[in-house]
């Protein structure tokens, strides 16, 4: 089925900024991409237009919902070096400015395509009866999270209500919804390098690469040994193009979007990516690991997943869907993108990689 006009809100972060344009090819029709920047969003097709707002703005939920029949919601803060230190303006953006939203999605019968998070099934895969589990089921797995005192939960918290604020509106009021909860996508133009486009910490994969193209060491969080199934971003958009495509198997669905064969620790990505810069710039200074606390790196209150993984049986029945990036397939390009964004402004006459000037020339 071919939707009227779609809008993605968020439209300017990393993963909107694939979809956006994809959804416009994919579909053929008008795409109100909205977010507060758009340097990420580089499309040029005339059928994407630009809306600089934030979703709570004075009549912008109305305005979208009054436009558009689907509703693709990635808006969000989901940078865990904000959960414990900004955790009330981590709860709103997550859930209190988009309670407007579902409810007019439900009173003017627009569809909602929801991101949340793999974080909502908490410290471990445990199943209905509180046994562990390998993978994380989306119909089966418990949600358990840390104590109040770990900020850290503070986004995982405010995704999971939302999902059942849009649950109850879908069960009760006819809301047709989806909800996605991507585990760790990962791809070109994702997150910033601190200091030149943001600040803060960004998640693993940037923090990893900032800390390769300073020449600093790479900081491994209680020494890297979590582990994280990493899927490409085309696997994603793929999988969000098929849930728009099939409205009837998806309706009132929660799908599980990730790919459980790129499974690593988080050391082994960093090695991985160590080994990947290494044969991209043959002159870098080999990097060095340097184990840290979870404190000292997010402050207190953090607390951590051990192993993250996604059950994706109902995903693949329903859209047909396999992922099919491998994990050293994704990391060439990624890289390539980051010197190519950076080398101007990491890259200089005593950076430890002068070879990456000449790969943008």
């Amino acid at each position: 089925m071919t939707p009227r006009r779609i809008a993605v809100l968020g439209a300017g972060g990393f993963i909107g900024s694939h979809l956006a344009p994809a959804l416009a090819e994919r579909f053929g029709c008008e795409i109100d991409a909205v977010d507060v920047t758009f340097e990420k969003l580089t499309t040029a097709d005339a059928r994407v237009h630009r809306h600089e707002a934030r979703i709570e703005d004075a009549g912008v939920a109305e305005e979208v919902t009054r436009r558009a029949s689907v509703v693709v919601s990635l808006t969000a803060l989901c940078n865990p070096s904000l959960y414990s230190t900004k955790p009330l303006e981590v709860i709103d953006a997550n859930f209190t400015h988009l309670l407007p939203l579902v409810r007019l999605c439900t009173e003017r019968q627009v569809r909602l395509i929801h991101f949340s998070t793999a974080e909502v099934y908490g410290r471990r895969a445990l199943d209905s009866a509180g046994e562990p589990t390998l993978e994380m089921n989306e119909d089966d797995s418990c949600s358990v999270l840390g104590p109040v005192h770990r900020e850290r939960w503070t986004y995982a918290c405010a995704k999971q209500l939302m999902e059942r604020v849009i649950w109850a509106h879908g069960q009760h009021h006819g809301l047709d919804f989806s909800i996605v909860r991507p585990f760790n996508t990962i791809g070109p133009r994702m997150d910033y390098l601190p200091g030149i486009d943001g600040e803060g910490t960004p998640r693993v994969l940037a923090c990893f690469i900032n800390q390769l193209l300073r020449g600093e060491p790479l900081k491994l969080v209680a020494g890297g040994h979590q582990r994280r199934a990493f899927m490409d971003v085309a696997d994603m958009v793929e999988a969000v193009c098929r849930i728009l495509e099939r409205p009837a198997a998806c309706r009132g669905q929660i799908l599980n979007l990730g790919n459980p064969a790129n499974e690593v620790s988080i050391a082994e990505l960093g090695r991985l990516l160590s080994r990947e810069l290494t044969a991209f710039l043959p002159l870098a200074r080999p990097p060095r690991f340097e184990d840290v606390s979870a404190a000292d790196f997010y402050g207190e209150g953090y607390d951590d997943t051990e192993q993250r993984v996604p059950d994706i049986t109902k995903a693949r029945r329903l859209l047909s869907w396999e992922p099919r990036v491998g994990l050293k397939q994704m990391l060439p390009n990624i890289l390539k993108d980051y010197v190519e964004r950076y080398a101007g402004r990491v890259v200089g006459p005593t950076s430890p990689f002068p070879i990456a000037q000449g790969l943008v020339a």
